[in-house]
């Protein structure tokens, strides 16, 4: 199984407080048993979005369906068109805007420019395609960046990271070493929106016009019991992930909650509508990677992240290796790949970006402490225990509600005083009292 065709892209952006050299690797998958199949993929690269050189527009583009890749051909040459109009008439439209760091972060996404452009942008797929659009889509991330501040915005199961550098400089040395010194921790920008994620299935059962049903197909086939216990999201629950289904039906079977297209998938609370998220890129963000689930299939963000960092100032180089890794994972994990689209974005900082925050830095062992608790959380052994629903409330509480402006919803970040050797005590907490405690959490 070889890849077909490919599109590349290699570019330098010049934006006001950093200099960008963008790539682009954009992989036909291969099918062996679907005759005639095209890259359903897509992407947008737009430097002077709008004609002002402080912008920059970025997005991936995955669809999926018999007519997928007309979804994603649609949605990625009319969002740009439709962002650009709705920003020049927002007045008239009653819209909010996002901007430079200068500027007011709206908090309300279905107000703003940038929302509204995604909703635009699918009711014209569907107006496009008619019955075509009925189990057919596309995923959509997009990065709208205005000077220094990222804005994203999201719907499906494509995913953007960044690489941040965690300065490790000798005792009393303030200088900041080279890139190549850096060591390169992950944030989540955007997170998957899948039927694994509770809060998205409430969402639909809340807004679905029709009964919807969660399971995966060996619920369907009856080969393991019907229940709403899916677990975490990891690569080894993708084989068989969670599914959105008409109650009683075995359509549309989407494994993701947001998308763009799906008017069968719409009536069941599937949306339209992006998560959104702003960050203001410092001094150590040195890169930013948006790609389509071909690479995150079988690729964790670290692994894709180490391979951005190895290649640092060759972003198409980056493009090549991801693209190819995740390639050869899907040539070994299955009969078919899929097609895979990667942009790597490097930052280099110029003279005016500001230094990291306190509350901005990242760090790998917090990044691992996060995972342990989590793990201990969701043991099924433990979990129904009051204060542990208490421990997972907190850390869910403090992510929505954090300041959005500077920062990502990564928990991780957001407890820095968390004792976290004492995670083992969370199988001994009985109460909420202790588990209030225990967490010690201040607010974020």
């Amino acid at each position: 199984m070889g890849p077909c065709s490919a599109v590349v892209l290699n570019r330098d952006v010049k934006l006001p407080f950093h200099d960008v050299q963008v790539g682009v690797v954009c992989q036909e998958g291969c099918y062996p048993d679907k005759k005639g199949h095209v890259n359903q993929d897509c992407f947008v690269f737009e430097p002077s979005f709008g004609g002002d050189g402080t912008h920059l527009l970025l997005g991936v583009f995955d669809g999926h369906g018999g007519g997928g890749e007309a979804c994603a051909q649609i949605a990625s040459t009319i969002f740009p068109k439709k962002l650009e109009a709705l920003r020049k008439d927002r007045v008239k439209n009653k819209l909010e805007v996002h901007g430079d760091r200068g500027a007011e972060v709206p908090t309300a996404p279905g107000a703003t420019a940038f929302g509204k452009a995604f909703v635009d942008s699918n009711d014209t797929v569907v107006r496009e395609l008619g019955d075509v659009s009925r189990s057919s889509g596309t995923t959509a991330v997009v990065a709208h960046i205005i000077g220094d501040m990222l804005h994203l915005g999201n719907v499906g199961d494509s995913r953007a990271i960044l690489g941040v550098a965690d300065k490790q400089p000798e005792e009393g040395d303030e200088q900041a070493s080279s890139a190549s010194d850096d060591v390169w921790t992950v944030v989540e920008v955007t997170h998957d929106q899948t039927c694994f994620r509770a809060d998205e299935r409430e969402r639909m059962r809340r807004d679905a016009a029709d009964p919807v049903m969660f399971a995966t197909l060996g619920m369907i086939l009856g080969e393991v019991p019907m229940s709403d216990d899916f677990g975490e999201e990891t690569i080894e629950a993708a084989d068989d992930p969670p599914r959105v289904f008409k109650d009683g039906e075995s359509y549309p079977g989407c494994a993701f909650t947001r998308s763009l297209g799906d008017t069968i998938g719409k009536k069941l609370g599937v949306s339209p509508d992006p998560e959104m998220l702003t960050y203001q890129l410092d001094t150590s963000v040195r890169c930013l990677i948006i790609a389509s689930d071909g690479v995150f299939e079988f690729m964790e963000n670290e692994e894709v992240m180490a391979v951005a960092e190895k290649h640092w100032g060759d972003p198409s180089a980056a493009c090549d290796e991801i693209v190819a890794v995740a390639y050869k994972h899907w040539a070994t994990e299955d009969t078919r790949s899929d097609d895979v689209t990667c942009i790597v974005a490097y930052l280099t900082p110029l003279a005016g970006a500001v230094p990291p925050s306190a509350a901005q830095k990242t760090s790998a062992v917090a990044k691992s402490n996060w995972k342990k608790v989590s793990s201990t959380i969701r043991t099924s052994a433990i979990k129904n225990r009051p204060a542990l629903r208490f421990a997972n409330a907190v850390l869910a509480k403090a992510a929505i509600e954090m300041h959005r402006r500077r920062g990502s919803l990564a928990m991780e970040e957001l407890f820095p005083d968390f004792d976290f050797k004492k995670v083992s005590e969370l199988r001994k907490m009985v109460s909420l009292k202790s588990g209030m405690k225990l967490l010690s959490v201040d607010k974020p």
